[in-house]
């Protein structure tokens, strides 16, 4: 089957419909002569000639007529596909797969939905609130939305927010085991170990004494931060945690920061997509929760 050029039809169907290569070309946006060749370049192909030209006038030939009445249909429509195309490549909508850790996107994500829906209703969205580390290609994710290291440098990443680990208790830990004074003190007290992944199982801590390891040492493990989260706030132990994720208790006075000097490296909170660029509704979603992030004062 033989295929034809797209711009050699749409040059044709213009000179038909605004009778002639001077209106044409403006509609083009083009020369008359560029026009010309275009159409000579069409009768090439198809080895008919279209159009009879004579110095004041142009008319179509009998094969110009059919081809100009079957091409016309297939024309329109394949103009309508494009604007569509462009139309859903600029508005949010369709499925959007989210992924999120258990305790941030219970506490930070999910609560902005019902608004981000409200603000774009042609977007439905599939969520996964998880500690485990999905594969954002193979579980087709649009956006992730990850605390920590970045390992995977095949992914696109926005950075969303500043964040790094900090050691916390609740008052109520602090006031019945005593608040640790240095990093060495803490090997005395119930910490709560998240197995998630192997930075819980060893805290490297940051401060003016350089770089301390801890290996962590309590009666409670967890694979999910969440647990621990919520361990650490009723008394449990200390927690070492994203300061993101603490920072509602930590302003409500349900947990306190301990040794406020010594915190984990600059991590960061990021959206991570699969390709570049990131889609309309991921792109959509990042910035709807920076914003309200930004208007609250935080992540919070």
């Amino acid at each position: 089957m033989q295929r034809v050029p797209f711009n050699l039809v749409e040059a044709f169907s213009a000179v038909v419909e605004q009778g002639g290569f001077a209106r044409a070309a403006t509609v083009l946006d083009m020369t008359p002569s560029s026009v010309s060749r275009l159409v000579k370049a069409l009768e090439g192909e198809l080895g008919v000639r279209l159009l009879n030209r004579t110095t004041r006038a142009m008319s179509l030939t009998e094969a110009g007529q059919r081809f100009h009445a079957d091409s016309a249909a297939a024309l329109a429509q394949l103009h309508g596909a494009c604007e569509r195309a462009a139309q859903q490549a600029a508005e949010p909508q369709g499925t959007l797969r989210v992924s999120a850790p258990v305790a941030f996107g219970r506490s930070h994500v999910v609560p902005h939905l019902a608004a981000f829906l409200g603000r774009f209703p042609q977007v439905r969205l599939d969520l996964l609130i998880t500690d485990r580390l999905v594969d954002i290609v193979a579980e087709r994710v649009h956006v992730a939305i990850r605390i920590g290291r970045l390992d995977d440098s095949t992914l696109v990443a926005r950075k969303l927010l500043p964040n790094r680990r900090i050691l916390a208790a609740s008052p109520d830990y602090l006031a019945r085991r005593g608040t640790p004074a240095g990093v060495a003190e803490l090997e005395a007290h119930e910490c709560l170990v998240s197995t998630v992944n192997h930075d819980g199982e060893v805290w490297k801590l940051q401060g003016a004494g350089g770089e301390r390891a801890v290996r962590p040492r309590g009666r409670v493990r967890s694979d999910n931060g969440d647990a621990v989260h919520r361990l650490a706030v009723d008394g449990m132990g200390i927690c070492f945690r994203s300061a993101v994720s603490l920072e509602e208790d930590l302003r409500a006075g349900r947990l306190v920061q301990v040794l406020p000097g010594w915190t984990g490296k600059e991590s960061g909170v990021y959206a991570m997509a699969p390709s570049r660029p990131m889609g309309p509704a991921a792109r959509a979603l990042t910035d709807f929760l920076v914003e309200r992030w930004v208007a609250r004062g935080g992540a919070g």
